[in-house]
């Protein structure tokens, strides 16, 4: 969905920075401010300098797929070195509906997420200037990615020094001052590295027109979406929720075993007695990491309840918290005090459900391959820097950004781009020199379009039209115009099954 866009709007930071394209220059600017969704779009741009953009985006796939599963097993380890077993449970959230949807910034964010919050339970109790710094760069990493997953990272880290702090007290309460000291030193590091991404996500919010329409969804919806783990189904809500529910009975039942241990472990107090030896974890008691855990699980649930769905056109905001949510739950379980075979059924089960969902998958995404090719083959039939008009007339929701593979090897200027268009990414229409652009011949009423959309500018003639799916020219006046123009002014130099281009008469071809 949103990946043709990711990777359009990379190839126009090349031709804006590293090109200095005059004719780029005059539609878009880098947004000179520092908002979040920069890191995917970043690497894409630097990957295509030297590989075709088809193949930046693989090696970006290939980053989320590979990345997450070993970031999260490495906390895993960090967190329960007893059962890395558990970790295998992370491959369905390694293809998301956010992975679907190519929400590449999102993924990279739960990549670095993993990555800062095990950096930071590894060296939290052994921070020096080095260490601090390096956290710093994974705290804005993220921010950089992801707004949603910055703000996530800030509370499970602040939920780990709090109930940290908590738990040492009661552990040694001869050593107060030690630990206040060390907790300080804990809270003002994290402050200070994130103080910079704070305050730009203090103004990202601050800047944004309080008049954006927000939405929310109702709590039964929620439950819904919490025992279907919706945040796995990208397609078809009934077929693929016969499946992803199996996921969520499986973490009930494996909260269940976790609860009959406890309960065995009392039984046997009585039968031997096991003294706690000071300065570790009570025998019986679940111990500290099942705690901070779990009240990390309680913040991000009152959250994913409480907050807005939709801000404007930024979306699925409860699904991204949900999302989170599922992750720490498989954190939660893998402290668990249960024998290691539980482990070894929850993965097996887990990688079942995992491989159904792609052999589901794999059809659709073929198709949708072809469709891909198809638009991004169209390109070749392109003069460079050319004016071109995307239309988009398929029912298709999950194809709606397709037309954006047209632009995104060559340097093309389409003149609609909604990334430019919200402010939330890197890039943005240069509203001073944008030119407006007119289809037909001003002269001729009945043969002309023309988009005015700032008023005062020139307007420049558009060269293609690109349209994928079939028009109708009977449907409005828009298309019954455009229809006349291009049968008249333009002639088809492109076909494939799902997409055509046309190109105007007046250019002048070698």
């Amino acid at each position: 969905m949103d990946g043709a866009s990711h990777l359009s709007n990379s190839n126009i930071i090349n031709q804006l920075v590293f090109h200095n394209n005059s004719l780029f220059h005059q539609f878009f600017m880098i947004n000179p401010e520092p908002v979040p969704n920069w890191t995917s779009h970043l690497l894409i741009s630097l990957f295509t300098l030297v590989m075709p953009a088809f193949l930046a985006e693989k090696i970006l796939i290939i980053i989320l797929l590979a990345g997450t599963p070993f970031a999260f097993r490495n906390l895993v380890h960090t967190l329960s070195p007893k059962h890395t077993l558990f970790s295998f449970l992370i491959f369905p959230f390694t293809h998301s509906m956010f992975f679907f949807f190519g929400f590449f910034n999102f993924c990279m964010a739960i990549l670095i997420f993993l990555i800062a919050l095990n950096y930071w339970l590894r060296h939290e109790q052994n921070l020096n200037i080095k260490r601090t710094i390096m956290m710093g760069i994974l705290v804005a990493l993220t921010y950089f990615s992801h707004i949603v997953i910055f703000g996530t990272l800030l509370i499970v880290i602040s939920v780990h020094i709090f109930v940290g702090t908590i738990f040492a007290l009661l552990r040694d309460k001869t050593e107060v001052k030690p630990i206040i000291q060390l907790f300080l030193k804990k809270v003002i590091s994290i402050t200070l590295v994130a103080i910079p991404p704070i305050i730009l996500f203090a103004y990202f919010f601050y800047s944004r027109p309080g008049t954006r329409e927000i939405s929310f969804i109702g709590k039964q919806e929620l439950i819904n979406f919490l025992m279907t783990v919706r945040p796995l189904i990208s397609l078809n809500p009934i077929i693929e929720g016969n499946l992803t529910v199996i996921i969520f009975y499986l973490f009930a039942a494996l909260m269940g075993v976790g609860f009959l241990a406890f309960i065995i472990r009392i039984g046997r107090k009585f039968i031997n007695r096991t003294d706690t030896v000071p300065g570790t974890e009570h025998p019986l008691l679940p111990g500290f990491n099942f705690w901070w855990v779990l009240i990390s699980m309680l913040v991000l649930l009152m959250l994913y309840f409480k907050l807005p769905d939709a801000y404007g056109t930024a979306s699925y905001t409860n699904l991204r918290i949900g999302f989170v949510f599922f992750i720490l739950t498989i954190l939660w379980m893998s402290t668990f005090r249960i024998p290691w075979y539980f482990g070894l059924i929850a993965a097996v089960t887990v990688l079942y459900v995992n491989t159904r969902l792609i052999r589901y998958y794999a059809p659709g995404i073929k198709d949708l391959g072809k469709m891909a090719v198809s638009c991004n083959k169209a390109a070749d039939f392109i003069t460079p820097n050319s004016l071109v008009l995307p239309i988009y007339c398929m029912d298709n929701w999950f194809t709606g950004h397709f037309v954006d593979y047209l632009a995104v090897d060559k340097p093309i200027v389409m003149v609609y781009n909604y990334e430019c268009a919200s402010g939330y990414f890197p890039v943005k229409w240069n509203e001073k020199s944008k030119p407006n652009y007119y289809l037909g011949n001003p002269s001729t009423p009945e043969k002309y379009i023309n988009f005015e959309l700032t008023k005062g500018n020139p307007f420049l003639r558009l060269d293609y039209v690109f349209i994928v799916g079939q028009y109708d020219p009977k449907k409005d006046w828009f298309f019954t115009t455009l229809h006349k123009i291009l049968t008249e002014d333009f002639i088809r130099v492109y076909e494939a099954e799902n997409c055509s281009l046309y190109r105007n008469n007046l250019m002048i071809t070698n």
